[in-house]
């Protein structure tokens, strides 16, 4: 019988093209995701800093100029932590989509994957059955009938 040909192999191949796609796009949303995080860490970090430098002690005395610098500081940090915090979550919704474009292409490739393994099996199976019959088939010809020993 002829070897196991599996017709939808381009198909097949394709599946897997995509999905190896798709785990490269998922590792570049994650190595962003994590510099997003990184960078909305170091406005946590500024704004805090800012924060302090604003405090005034009690006693302290300051012109308006400086007090309308230090709360335009502030204001600025308060700024680049919004955008970096705007920055993170819209790079966890990407990285979210590329997880669900992964699990997706994944599933169409296994899909593809059971249907080989399955005509595989099928082949095999006949392959088998065909190797069978030939064997009865030799088995009936090459057998004489038994003829008991005479008696006589």
């Amino acid at each position: 019988m002829r070897r196991f040909r599996f017709k939808l192999e381009a198909v097949r191949e394709l599946r897997e093209q995509a999905e190896t796609s798709a785990k490269e796009a998922l590792a570049r949303e994650l190595a962003l995701g994590r510099d997003r995080d990184l960078e909305l860490a170091h406005a946590t970090a500024r704004l805090a800093a800012a924060r302090k430098a604003s405090e005034l002690a009690p006693d302290q005395e300051i012109d308006v100029a400086a007090l309308r610098t230090l709360q335009r500081y502030v204001e600025r940090r308060e700024l680049e932590h919004a955008v970096a915090a705007q920055n993170a979550t819209i790079q966890a919704e990407r990285i979210e989509a590329g997880r669900r474009a992964l699990a997706v292409a994944a599933r169409e490739r296994e899909a593809v994957e059971r249907l080989r393994r399955w005509q595989e099996r099928d082949h095999a199976l006949k392959a088998e059955r065909a190797e069978q019959r030939s064997l009865e088939d030799i088995g009936v010809r090459t057998q004489r009938p038994f003829v008991p020993p005479s008696a006589a």
